[in-house]
C-alpha cells in the first residue's frame, strides 16, 4: 500500500487582466483536494479576486501583488511565507498556471512519483541543443530530503528579477534540476519529451500520461471536440475556451470543406473530412487516421 504523502503546493500565476481565471481555480480546487496549496501571482489583485482562491478548502494564503520576478519570483514568496511550516510537509510543489488541466486525476500520477524513489519528480523532462536535461518547473516536486538542505533554501532566498527569458531559464528552471543533482539526487518524470512535442503536439502530451496541455499549445489543437476522449469533467473544456476567447487565442483552421461525425455521449466516435469533394479522410475517436478514399 503507497503511503498518504502531506504535500504543498506553491502556486505561481499571471495574468494580465488582473483577474483569477475559472481555468486557475479549477486547476487549484483539484490540487487543494491532494495537498495545502500557497497562491502568489505577479500581478495586482483586488480582494474580490483573492478571495475566490481563499474561499477554496486547503488554500492556506494567496496574495497578488506586482513583483516582477516572474514565477520564480511567485516560488520564492510562497516559500518564504511557509517556511516556518515547511518541514511538516513529506513533498512540496511548484506548480504554475501556464497549462491546462488537470485533464484527469492527478492523485494516481503523483503517488506514482513519490514511489518512483526519486526526491526530485516532475512532469515534463526537456532538453535541447541549448539546454542540457532538466525538469520543467510549471510542475516540479521536492521531496523533504530537499526542501529541507541548506543549499536549496540558499536558491529560493537568491531568486532575482531576469529581464532576458533564456537567462531565466537557465540559471532557475535548469539550474535548479542541475544543483539539485549535483547533490546526489536523482529525478523522475512522467514524460521526458522534447519542446516540439510540448508545443506542437499537445494531444500526444495527454496521450502519453501527462493531463495538461500548455496555453502555449491549445491552439495547434485544431477544434476543441477533439479533447473530449482526455477529459473527465466537461466543464474543464467550457473553461478553456472562455479562456482563449478573453486572450484571442484561435485554433487551427481545419482545411477540409465538409465535416460528419458520429458521437455517443458527445464524444467522436467516427469523423469523416471531405475536401472539395474530392478527398474523403477517416478517423476513429477524431485523432485516428484509418481511411483516406480520393476521387
Amino acid at each position: 500500500m503507497i503511503e498518504n504523502h502531506k504535500r504543498l503546493f506553491l502556486f505561481a500565476g499571471f495574468d494580465h487582466d488582473g483577474i483569477i481565471d475559472n481555468t486557475v481555480i479549477y486547476y487549484i480546487e483539484k490540487l487543494s483536494r491532494l495537498g495545502d496549496v500557497v497562491f502568489v501571482m505577479d500581478n495586482d489583485l483586488s480582494e474580490t479576486e483573492i478571495k475566490k482562491i481563499l474561499d477554496i478548502p486547503n488554500v492556506l494564503y494567496a496574495n497578488g501583488t506586482h513583483h516582477g520576478e516572474y514565477d520564480f519570483g511567485s516560488y520564492k514568496r510562497g516559500y518564504l511565507w511557509a517556511k516556518k511550516k515547511i518541514e511538516q510537509y513529506d513533498w512540496v510543489y511548484f506548480v504554475n498556471d501556464s497549462v491546462y488541466g488537470p485533464f484527469y486525476d492527478l492523485e494516481p500520477l503523483l503517488k506514482n512519483l513519490e514511489s518512483s524513489g526519486a526526491d526530485l519528480t516532475g512532469m515534463t523532462a526537456n532538453s535541447d541543443k541549448n539546454t542540457p536535461w532538466h525538469i520543467q518547473s510549471w510542475f516540479i516536486g521536492f521531496s523533504r530530503n530537499i526542501f529541507t538542505c541548506d543549499f536549496f533554501d540558499n536558491f529560493m532566498q537568491k531568486i532575482t528579477h531576469i529581464p532576458n527569458k533564456i537567462s531565466l531559464i537557465m540559471k532557475y528552471e535548469a539550474g535548479l534540476s542541475w544543483l539539485i543533482m549535483r547533490h546526489g539526487f536523482t529525478a523522475h518524470v512522467i514524460l521526458d519529451a522534447d519542446k516540439n512535442t510540448l508545443y506542437d503536439a499537445p494531444r500526444s502530451v495527454l496521450v502519453n500520461g501527462v493531463p495538461f496541455v500548455k496555453k502555449n499549445a491549445i491552439s495547434k489543437v485544431r477544434k476543441m471536440y477533439f479533447l473530449y476522449p482526455h477529459v473527465e469533467d466537461d466543464i474543464l473544456l467550457d473553461y478553456i475556451t472562455e479562456n482563449m476567447q478573453r486572450n484571442n487565442v484561435k485554433m487551427v483552421k481545419d482545411s477540409f470543406c465538409n465535416i460528419y461525425e458520429l458521437r455517443l455521449f458527445r464524444i467522436p466516435i467516427l469523423r469523416i473530412s471531405s475536401k472539395a469533394h474530392r478527398l474523403y479522410k477517416v478517423y476513429l475517436f477524431n485523432f485516428i487516421p484509418i481511411l483516406k478514399i480520393i476521387k
